[in-house]
Parts: C-alpha cells; structure tokens; sequence
C-alpha cells in the first residue's frame, strides 16, 4: 500500500478514547472511536499507555479488533515501540473505506496492575489517516483520562465506562425511581449539587460527541 506523502490537517475528523475508571488489577474493553465527515482507507496512530496499564496479548500479539466498521479486507497491525508506545495500523488491499461517520473503529482490553492507583493519561499521537484520494491526513493529538473508579464525573453507575446505561440510570434517579445504586458526586455533571435534566442532558451530550461536554 502507497501512501501519499501529502498531509492536510482535518480539525473536525477525530480518533479518541473516551475517559474512564479502572480499579487496580481490573481488566476492561476499550474502544477507539472515529468520527469522521471524510471517507477514510487506512490509518495509523502511536498509544502512548501510562505504567501499570497493559494491552491484552493473544499469542505473544496485541489483540486489537476492528469492528464492524471495516470493509471486507481491512486488517489490523500493531508494533511494541517499547516504552509504553503501542503503533496500531489498519489498511485494505483494496482501498476500501471504512463504513460509517462515528462509532467504534477498534476495540481492545487493558489491564491495570495491582498497584495501580489511576491518575493517568492515554495518548494518542502521531495519527494519520488516509483518504479515498491517497492522500494523508493528519488529526490532532489526542488524551483520555484514566482515573480512579470513584472519581470519574459521568460513570452514574461507577462500573468504568461512561455510556447509555449511565443515561437510563441517571434519568430514573432525576425520575424519582431510585432502583439502582448511582454515584451522586459523578452524576452531578454541573457541578451545582442538584441531580435534574440539566445533569441528564449534559450526560447525553457526552455519550454521544466524547469528553469535551463533562469534564
């Protein structure tokens, strides 16, 4: 595969990590989202994982999966860089695009060690993507948060994700239906002491355009 040395800079296309909790010793999937406006063919980017954060391995090999957003012929790659640097590549011998404009592109596990204590970051640099013309783009650097289990503003539940199962519960505790178990210091996301639609909507916003809203 012949990638264009062009590089044009897409401000508005994004891969990320949305922000989460993980407790020492735990394991949990993760997901590289995109959200794209342009069609794209192939991609790169360098995971820069904190100490005591490991991908998980499937015979001596990082298990990177793409999801259903690859074409028939996408296939993933990825390198140790040594140091906590993991260089994930995905491409299609037929340059066919990924399906889709947002979602998961690639799920993954890590594990923390048991004397993990969060407090952390995952860094994703050094991303290129390449389009349906052949030519490179490249998108900003970005960081997701990797915090203790207690202290992640929008995990309503506290089970280290932040996604619609935090919605419904939220939503049932504004309702009145206090069925479940809720963190209230996390499912204030304004910061104003009162759980109301004003939490909710914010909570919503951040499931569905990433980590911007509740931070």
């Amino acid at each position: 595969m012949a990638l264009s040395v062009a590089l044009s800079l897409d401000a508005a296309d994004r891969l990320y990590i949305n922000d989460f909790s993980i407790q020492a010793g735990q394991s949990l999937q993760l997901s590289l989202i995109l959200d794209n406006e342009t069609q794209y063919t192939a991609f790169q980017t360098d995971i820069y994982l904190p100490q005591g954060l490991a991908v998980e391995k499937v015979d001596d090999e990082f298990d990177f999966e793409l999801t259903s957003r690859k074409s028939s012929d996408h296939v993933v790659m990825s390198q140790d860089k040594s140091n906590g640097v993991i260089r994930l590549m995905s491409y299609s011998m037929s340059a066919s695009p990924f399906k889709g404009n947002s979602g998961a592109l690639v799920t993954f596990t890590v594990t923390a060690s048991d004397d993990f204590n969060g407090n952390a970051t995952i860094g994703l640099k050094n991303t290129l993507f390449t389009d349906l013309n052949d030519q490179e783009v490249q998108f900003a650097n970005e960081i997701c948060q990797v915090l203790p289990a207690a202290d992640v503003l929008g995990d309503v539940n506290g089970d280290g994700i932040i996604d619609v199962y935090d919605v419904v519960q939220l939503i049932d505790n504004v309702l009145g239906k206090e069925t479940y178990e809720i963190s209230l210091a996390n499912a204030d996301l304004n910061h104003d002491g009162i759980l109301d639609v004003v939490d909710v909507i914010a909570l919503i916003d951040y499931v569905l355009n990433g980590p911007s809203t509740a931070s």
